[in-house]
């Protein structure tokens, strides 16, 4: 199946393969049938267009062309409950790419959607197959990029590369910078430390000591984000002193806050 692609492998790092498909269902779905046939990687997916693009949750991506769809296919030396550090790494790496190009207020938004301006830009769905606690089968970094065009009807306000800088990026353009960014994250990453990654991850951040609307499946409040715990979840502060940990959710301002 992959023969039948266009090879992108000359713009990915050294010993990672790449693929290009003018469309597909979603890049991650792409990558997940290769990695249920064996496939390990590294390779990365990439799609002018998704017909069934999806984020965390189950929730729509809309996959218009002119942006960047991209899903990394890799088998890391790790166990699954090395895995922490991974959202907060790529959210750097596409936090790097944003400020490649030009952009401006780049953030960190917990658990690993990049804001340019307070504004969505970028979302990250991450999936992984493992058939014991000790070891990986493959693991699947779906990564989308707002590089035209941006919904007017998000949840979260969202934004484009355009539409911040004025620039129209080519795909491939960013598609190089965001897997050198990535592969050298990945590459320098020390899997017993997640304590690097946290604070660069906390510095860039959104909404951190800042009161937030938080969203789980089950509930809806309001509270004080304010750091991250050492798994990777989010502290927040409660109204009646208490503190408690997220894992799952979304995170919306309050009053206007940027």
């Amino acid at each position: 199946m992959i023969a039948e692609f266009e090879d992108w492998g000359a713009s990915a790092p050294a010993g990672v393969g790449a693929s290009f498909l003018p469309e597909c269902d979603s890049t991650n779905a792409v990558a997940s049938k290769l990695g249920q046939s064996g496939e390990t990687g590294p390779l990365w997916i990439v799609a002018g267009r998704q017909s069934a693009g999806r984020g965390r949750r189950g929730k729509i991506w809309k996959s218009e062309g002119g942006n960047l769809y991209a899903s990394l296919l890799f088998k890391p030396a790790i166990e699954p409950s090395d895995m922490t550090a991974i959202p907060f790494l790529v959210a750097l790496a596409v936090r790097d790419t944003f400020l490649d190009f030009g952009a401006d207020d780049v953030r960190c938004k917990w658990p690993n959607d990049v804001l340019i301006g307070g504004h969505k830009a970028s979302g990250v769905l991450i999936e992984s197959s493992a058939r014991n606690a000790k070891e990986l089968d493959y693991v699947i970094i779906g990564i989308g990029i707002n590089l035209m065009h941006f919904p007017n009807d998000a949840q979260f306000r969202a934004t484009s590369l355009k539409a911040v800088t004025g620039n129209v990026i080519d795909v491939r353009h960013a598609f190089q910078a965001l897997s050198h960014h990535l592969f050298d994250r990945l590459t320098n990453w020390k899997t017993s430390e997640i304590t690097p990654i946290a604070e660069e991850w906390t510095n860039s951040a959104w909404g951190l000591g800042h009161r937030c609307v938080l969203r789980t499946a089950t509930d809806t409040f309001e509270g004080t984000p304010l750091r991250l715990a050492g798994d990777g979840g989010l502290v927040v502060g409660l109204d009646n002193g208490e503190e408690r940990s997220l894992y799952a959710g979304d995170i919306f301002p309050v009053g206007g806050m940027e």
